[in-house]
């Protein structure tokens, strides 16, 4: 029975690479040029210098989790200023700039659904803002919950970290 506390690896991957998969289609849509790094892909939770995040929960009949997708101050800047077309002035805090991060993860988790839509079940969550000085993320230690970091670089030497934790 202890096999069963861990998720299907097949089914972890698809998730995982549908909501990646959006996250920059979605970026490059807006001209942000946004490339994963590889190197410091984690199965934790990494997520240095965060300032700002937005939360989406999602649920399957098999699966529930949360996406993260969380930005340093560099980040957030390019992530505004793209979004906006350099309408909004990026000031941490501010509910209109702030609202172009939720509205990333808005874009990009809807784009999630339809790539996943397969999925028996399954259910997103509005996106929760937060924003502050070093946020980050506390992983869950339960066997049962799996957490993955996922880490671009924007062009402009901004990070972007999508975080999943999946039970």
């Amino acid at each position: 029975m202890e096999g069963a506390l861990y998720m299907d690896p097949k089914l972890f991957t698809k998730i995982v690479n549908g909501f990646a998969g959006a996250l920059v289609s979605v970026c490059k849509s807006m001209g942000l040029e946004i490339t994963l790094d590889k190197e410091a892909i984690t199965s934790d939770v990494n997520v240095g210098g965060s300032r700002a995040a937005a939360l989406v929960g999602f649920v399957t009949t098999t699966v529930k989790g949360t996406v993260a997708i969380m930005v340093d101050d560099d980040g957030f800047n390019e992530l505004v200023t793209a979004m906006s077309g350099g309408a909004i002035a990026p000031k941490l805090g501010d509910p209109l700039a702030m609202s172009a991060l939720g509205e990333l993860a808005n874009m990009a988790s809807g784009q999630a659904f339809i790539k996943l839509s397969e999925l028996e079940g399954l259910n997103l969550t509005p996106p929760q803002l937060l924003v502050g000085e070093h946020i980050r993320s506390i992983p869950s230690k339960e066997k049962s919950t799996q957490n993955f970091t996922l880490p671009f670089r924007l062009s402009k030497k901004g990070t972007l970290y999508m975080v999943l934790a999946m039970s």
